[in-house]
């Protein structure tokens, strides 16, 4: 999308707005008789416009007819009237200040994300496939699992490693290879680009971990895919991030009001999960604090402010680092956490009892795809019903199921340590959310819990360090990592009980760690397409920090598809949405509109 920006700002010269290339700015065009305008629109084959007054009807007119494609209109003076011509969307900017501009890119962006056609699915024949088999047992798939079987859909579960419990860590993938927590809030899934317009192109992908970067392999070893995947994280410009990051909530807030509803429809989902409600937000520098807190005062998630002082007072266990100074300040915002394994324990055991059928260590090596690049099949163990509808959610260990598909290449890895100590001393009561500007575990969570013999614990996992397309990381930043996390508890809970021994193995390790399916975007990935059998093949993950926080809206936008019926998700998290927006050629629009999938 090339989009044509003339309101004069002398600070868009310092921004990174116009690094992408596909922003025309000439704000010598904002006061040019509405011809040049147009002129320039035409020649630089422009679908979108923001400038400070509303161009006269004959030049929509003229814009509507000789560029193609859908095309957006923003300006700050002006009255929507007469109507534009065809295939024009108006939108209204507050001014001219840099904000107002990355407001107007932004909503042009989303507004073509929206519009762009998503695959039209054929309806199966007959009344429609009633039979699912889901590909991978994370968490995201069993509560998509559990929206099916409540809808009617007979379900089976293909999973590549044992079943959870019966072998160690290191054979599974985050949900149940990394620790016993789980945490929901607002802005759990987020956006880590530059959002500061004038800050620099971040490096976090190429610096090691052990110098405060992300990077936990020898820079030397990562492959060309591997560089053009931190390429593409390095070109999102600030504005195109805050609008990811409002996607992104926007679904973490879909998924909050799922969470409430399946609590509500299934309590004894949660039952002996160690269920814990309201998050405790902490940060050691002042700035960092006042930031947080504007951050989710725009969104509405606080619940309660608390300086020093009051978190010394509210929560004896973090009285000294609140009183030695290194606590700024906390605040109680919505959400929750719980013992994940504990919680799969209990959906799988609620699964099997309805009749869903698991089955574990059974990998699908391949889809199979004729020369028309059609879904014909998968290669796996257990043969998968031509019957049934497929859906794959594979974290970072299925890059075979991704290929030939728009997502291929798209997921990569991203790691977190964990480990555990005691909550006897302190008495924690909420889960936390720490934040230590600049260190090199610089976000950690907290989660209060108790081991397999009821001892009281804390949970406690942090790190970022980036795999890429392999699952190994680099010795030195697990190292890193590590240290990282003990320095964090040796300053919040420096008067901690020792942790006895646990009955069960799993529970018993000084440091572990998980790799998590992250993204160039930040944002998920969601596609479907039909196969042969006419039935659907849907794709979803990549959803970085955030695949337990939104896996009930993942599982209503599964639902959705196979009911034939739109669903957000499926535009927002479109894995070519940043691609089909960064070239200036137009999507392709079906000639004929394919009808939707048929549902019951």
């Amino acid at each position: 999308m090339k989009i044509l920006l003339t309101i004069a700002n002398a600070g868009l010269e310092t921004s990174d707005f116009l690094r992408s290339g596909n922003i025309v700015y000439d704000p010598s065009l904002d006061t040019a008789p509405d011809e040049k305008v147009t002129d320039a629109l035409v020649l630089h084959g422009a679908t979108g416009l923001i400038t400070s007054r509303r161009p006269g009807a004959e030049m929509l007119r003229r814009w509507s007819q000789d560029v193609t494609g859908v095309k957006c209109l923003s300006y700050a003076a002006g009255c929507a009237y007469p109507p534009a011509g065809a295939g024009i969307v108006e939108f209204r900017h507050d001014g001219s200040s840099l904000e107002a501009i990355a407001t107007a890119l932004g909503r042009c962006e989303r507004h073509v994300a929206l519009a762009r056609p998503v695959q039209q699915l054929p309806a199966p024949d007959g009344a429609g496939s009633r039979e699912v088999v889901l590909i991978g047992a994370g968490i995201v798939n069993l509560i998509t699992a559990v929206r099916l079987t409540e809808d009617g859909f007979r379900v089976t579960v293909l999973d590549r490693s044992p079943a959870p419990g019966t072998a160690p860590w290191r054979a599974y993938g985050c949900s149940h290879g990394g620790d016993d927590a789980r945490m929901f809030t607002f802005t759990e899934m987020d956006d880590y680009h530059n959002q500061d317009f004038h800050g620099a192109v971040p490096d976090l992908f190429r610096r090691p971990v052990e110098l405060g970067g992300w990077l936990a392999r020898d820079p030397r070893s990562l492959s060309a895919e591997e560089r053009s995947w931190i390429e593409e994280f390095e070109r999102v410009p600030s504005w195109l991030a805050r609008t990811y990051n409002e996607d992104i909530f926007s679904l973490s807030a879909e998924a909050a009001g799922e969470w409430e509803h399946l609590r509500r429809r299934r309590p004894e989902l949660f039952e002996g999960v160690v269920l814990a409600d309201g998050i405790l937000r902490v940060y050691s520098d002042p700035d960092h604090f006042e930031a947080a807190l504007a951050r989710h005062r725009a969104i509405g998630a606080v619940l309660r402010e608390q300086t020093a002082t009051e978190l010394a007072r509210d929560h004896p266990a973090l009285a000294r680092p609140a009183r030695d100074g290194t606590l700024a300040g906390g605040l109680l915002v919505p959400g929750f956490t719980l013992n994940v394994h504990k919680f799969t324990g209990r959906i799988i055991d609620w699964l099997e009892h309805r009749g869903v059928r698991f089955h574990w260590d059974t990998e699908v090596t391949r889809v199979r795809r004729d020369a028309a690049g059609t879904v014909t099949g998968f290669d796996c163990p257990v043969p998968l019903p031509g019957t049934a509808h497929v859906v794959a959610s594979p974290g970072v260990y299925g890059p075979e199921l991704l290929r030939g598909t728009p997502c291929e290449g798209k997921i990569h890895g991203v790691l977190g340590g964990w480990t555990r100590i005691s909550n006897r001393a302190g008495r924690l009561g909420n889960s936390l959310k720490v934040g230590r500007r600049g260190h090199v575990t610089e976000d950690a969570n907290v989660t209060v819990g108790r081991d397999a013999d009821g001892q009281e614990i804390l949970i406690v996992g942090s790190g970022y360090g980036y795999t890429g397309a392999a699952t190994e990381p680099d010795e030195r930043a697990l190292t890193a990592i590590r240290l990282g996390i003990l320095d964090t508890i040796e300053r919040l809970f420096p008067d901690r009980a020792g942790l006895g021994a646990s009955s069960a193995a799993g529970d018993n390790y000084a440091f572990k760690y998980c790799i998590r399916p992250w993204t160039a975007t930040s944002l998920g990935l969601y596609h479907a397409e039909v196969t042969s059998g006419a039935r659907l093949f849907v794709i979803n993950g990549g959803h970085n920090t955030g695949g337990f926080a939104q896996a009930p809206a993942v599982a209503r936008a599964v639902l959705a598809s196979l009911s034939g019926a739109p669903h957000p998700m499926h535009a927002l998290y479109h894995p070519e949405r940043f691609s089909a927006f960064m070239t200036d050629k137009e999507p392709p629009v079906p000639a004929v509109p394919l009808p939707l999938a048929a549902g019951n």
